[in-house]
């Protein structure tokens, strides 16, 4: 009998399936794990996006990378960030593009219809029809992105399931949407309310882990939900398994290492053989008739 356990008795054995945390807890264990490879995928994201119109090319390599840390799947960082670059070019570029432009037309869009608010009263509810447009397609985004570097959907497919996945995936979307804002908020705070030292801790958040830590927490969020309205219902459909979920089954007895035999064995009387006898230490033992000893 041990202080705080019986030692004598057989133990429960090795669990066949993970024991994961989950929600809040298991996103910081995994975030926790992949601290700083997000910070080095931040500065790589950087370094593509400054040519400006390989922006959409390089979000692809981010969130492939992202999504793969999330979800903890193995990652090598630079070649799976660089293989995405290259195999979604076709289908971001133009979504790069088209981004740069969304971000230009909502700032002249807003001011405008800002400023005829001020004068007309319809100018009010163009004003919130357009918001309420601009945040659609911000909310579409975190899908998107997510939808190029998992499926092998044509462009007018991902935009339409983009759209339903926004309101399918309400809880992951929102849960997003805040956590963006908030960190758009925070950095918004301590530029204003310190001098240089706020720019420079700006620019530390921003350079360190701003992007890769929006992508991460979007991948963590909404990547369940296009696996279970898009991915999933394929393999169903076809009769496959998911390979996604290939960790989580228990090995077959065929493909089991070993043997679990947890509960079922015998307890070891320590120091004393089956006899409950005092072992003999050595290897040496007398022959028969002689008093030689034999080694």
């Amino acid at each position: 009998m041990g202080l705080f356990s019986n030692y004598d008795s057989a133990g429960p054995g090795v669990p066949k399936m993970p024991q994961e945390k989950k929600g809040f807890f298991k996103f910081m264990e995994v975030f926790g794990r992949h601290f700083w490879d997000l910070a080095f995928l931040n500065l790589l994201y950087i370094l593509f996006c400054i040519p400006i119109v390989t922006i959409g090319p390089a979000t692809a390599g981010l969130i492939k990378v992202a999504r793969n840390y999330s979800q903890e799947r193995s990652c090598f960082m630079f070649h799976d960030f660089w293989k995405t670059f290259k195999s979604s070019f076709k289908q971001s570029f133009p979504l790069g593009l088209i981004d740069i432009f969304l971000v230009y037309w909502t700032i002249v869009m807003i001011s405008f219809y800002y400023s005829f608010s001020l004068e007309y009263e319809i100018g009010k509810l163009l004003l919130v029809v357009a918001i309420s447009l601009m945040l659609i397609i911000f909310l579409m985004h975190y899908y998107i992105y997510l939808l190029v570097v998992s499926t092998n959907l044509k462009m007018k497919q991902i935009l339409k399931n983009a759209f339903l996945l926004t309101s399918l995936g309400l809880k992951s979307t929102l849960i997003s949407f805040f956590t963006t804002v908030g960190l758009v908020v925070l950095l918004l705070l301590i530029l204003l309310t310190a001098s240089n030292a706020g720019i420079i801790i700006d620019l530390v958040i921003i350079c360190g882990w701003a992007f890769s830590f929006t992508a991460f927490t979007v991948s963590y969020n909404c990547y369940p939900v296009i696996r279970k309205y898009v991915i999933q219902p394929y393999y169903d459909s076809r009769g496959e398994k998911n390979p996604e979920f290939d960790h989580l089954r228990p090995a077959s007895d065929e493909d089991a290492i070993f043997q679990d035999k947890g509960g079922t064995e015998t307890p070891i009387k320590g120091g004393r053989n089956t006899d409950n006898k005092p072992k003999k230490k050595g290897n040496a033992t007398k022959s028969k008739g002689s008093g030689k000893r034999i080694s």
